[in-house]
């Protein structure tokens, strides 16, 4: 899930302002756009899957599949991993499975457009979901046609 902000701690999973689809940048604004949100979820790891080291991917593409585009001199794309292994505990029964908590958070990711991304999330290569969010610019409050002096 998307949100504002998500941590990892003693096991759990904690989420703060969930929900995000839109993220909405003030009229005015030139580019870069700058915006910051986090990405939380859980990973089911199944008793065959124990003791063996997995991959939790994420890439940020925009709508068409692109890299996207951020500012000249900075990285090409934005990707991360989180790698882990789970034991099997001793009270484990065969059909059990466990919960892994992940969260990337990005803090203050410089886009040079607005418009639709998305994150795309692997697990152990094998793309497992999609997450859509889509920047926006706020129209300008202004009145058409009026002037103040």
């Amino acid at each position: 899930m998307l949100c504002d902000h998500a941590q990892v701690a003693s096991g759990k999973l904690f989420i703060s302002g969930a929900g995000i689809d839109h993220m909405q940048i003030p009229a005015g604004t030139s580019a870069p756009y700058v915006i910051t949100f986090a990405t939380a979820g859980l990973v089911r790891v199944p008793w065959t899957a124990t003791n063996t080291e997995h991959a939790v991917t994420f890439k940020l593409l925009t709508e068409d599949g692109q890299d996207p585009p951020l500012p000249e001199g900075g990285p090409r794309g934005v990707a991360g991993e989180m790698k882990f292994n789970v034991g099997r505990p001793p009270h484990m029964a065969s059909g059990d499975s466990q919960m892994v908590p992940f969260a990337f958070n990005f803090q203050g990711l410089p886009l040079m457009t607005a418009g639709r991304y998305v994150l795309v999330f692997s697990l152990d290569g094998n793309e497992e979901r999609r997450l859509t969010f889509t920047v926006v610019l706020q129209p300008s409050a202004g009145f058409p046609g009026t002037s103040f002096t």
